[in-house]
């Protein structure tokens, strides 16, 4: 009998949490990304861009903009030799990956988007609320 209330709980526990994660907005979703990302970066959604903000020593160095639909989500990938998370743009793309450098004020194209993993921080949950941040952003109505 307990096993089997275990295993009720543990269902309603599961329905509800997928019932709280379908609902979330991209806005919500982003705040997620950027409790697991660190105090390098700090991400917000402007409709279909994607705005990522990157700091050093508290300063913010530079901005990216990417259009989430010029991001091949497939390519998702973690590198353990630099410790990032990176999404390479769609091929044919020139870089979608639009970057400031606020200091030099100068503009240039990346083919990629690029997330440097805290030294304390999980590459694996990092990519999945970025998964679903991307993905949230591509299916908004």
């Amino acid at each position: 009998m307990l096993i089997k209330n275990s295993t009720i709980l543990i269902l309603l526990v599961s329905i509800g949490y997928a019932k709280f994660s379908v609902g979330q907005t991209p806005e919500e979703r982003a705040e997620a990304f950027n409790a697991v990302i660190g105090k390098e970066y700090h991400v917000s959604v402007k409709g279909n861009t994607l705005l990522i903000q990157g700091y050093r020593e508290g300063k913010q160095l530079k901005l990216d903009k990417v259009n989430v639909f010029d991001l091949d989500l497939g390519t998702m990938m973690y590198s353990g030799i630099d410790t990032t998370v990176s999404v390479k743009c769609l091929d044919g793309l020139d870089g979608c990956v639009e970057r400031h450098l606020l200091l030099d004020k100068k503009k240039s194209y990346r083919e990629r988007m690029v997330f440097a993993v805290p030294i304390d921080g999980d590459a694996n949950e990092i990519m999945s609320k970025l998964n679903e941040l991307l993905n949230s952003m591509c299916n908004r109505k």
